[in-house]
């Protein structure tokens, strides 16, 4: 069903078709059709939190999510703990699990540690990079711009840090990719916290500078224009005043 002039899918849809499970198949062995399941209710709710379907601050009711996955509440607990080491929920004693909202210091620090990661990851994808691997980049930057035209916006949030990953990818340095696999995430709760209404939090056009710095084997260049990036995307938050007034699970489902 489209949603209604005015409004976004994500503020009429209801949460259990947002993160409706699959489930796991009969022939699957018991104990690891249990764990699939559960891998599957994290996956959904880590994505709907990273594409900012579920804002910083709503509260996940243990009950209401138990029983749009049909599991037990031990698992639900498990998968919380999960996505709460992830640093994506927190649990509070006698509160429960909400998505997590990062404070203004912490925002300054997720991006003054990617600054210093990605200026490292963008010489050491030069130094690896193939034709093949320009291939990848610029066909995703034309994702981009096709999600842009679109006016979709969580695939344009998506596919923004995914182009991040993608470098880290062809950088080859496993711990560095894992560490900013995490920044990404924690960014895209800064920036659903944060974000100038009106004014998008990253721009294709940036991504395809750094890529033709990259292409050109210029790493001072692209390094630059990374960090140039990055200050840009905290320039275009206002981390002066407090966050987005908080959307609890009612408010969604309503």
């Amino acid at each position: 069903m489209a949603a209604p002039r005015g409004q976004s899918l994500s503020n009429q849809e209801p949460l259990r078709l947002m993160l409706k499970s699959t489930k796991p198949s009969r022939n699957v062995e018991p104990g690891l059709a249990k764990r699939n399941e559960d891998d599957d209710v994290y996956e959904r709710i880590h994505s709907a939190i990273t594409r900012q379907q579920l804002p910083p601050g709503t509260r996940l009711r243990e009950d209401e999510i138990r029983q749009i996955f049909g599991v037990s509440r031990a698992r639900i607990r498990a998968v919380f703990a999960r996505l709460a080491y992830a640093g994506v929920v927190t649990l509070e004693p006698n509160r429960g699990a909400s998505v997590t909202r990062p404070s203004v210091s912490e925002a300054r620090e997720i991006f003054a540690a990617r600054r210093t990661i990605e200026a490292t990851i963008v010489r050491e994808a030069i130094a690896r990079m193939t034709k093949r691997d320009e291939m990848r980049l610029s066909e995703h930057i034309r994702a981009e711009e096709g999600a842009e035209q679109q006016r979709d916006r969580t695939e344009m949030i998506r596919l923004s840090g995914d182009f991040h990953i993608l470098i880290g990818e062809i950088a080859g340095n496993s711990v560095l990719l894992k560490f900013l696999r995490e920044l990404v995430v924690r960014e895209s709760l800064v920036i659903a916290a944060y974000e100038t209404p009106g004014r998008p939090s990253c721009s294709n056009h940036e991504h395809s500078a750094i890529l033709a710095a990259i292409a050109a084997r210029d790493a001072d260049l692209a390094v630059s224009r990374m960090l140039e990036h990055l200050d840009a995307i905290a320039e275009r938050l206002d981390l002066d005043r407090p966050g987005k007034p908080v959307v609890d699970l009612a408010a969604i489902l309503a």
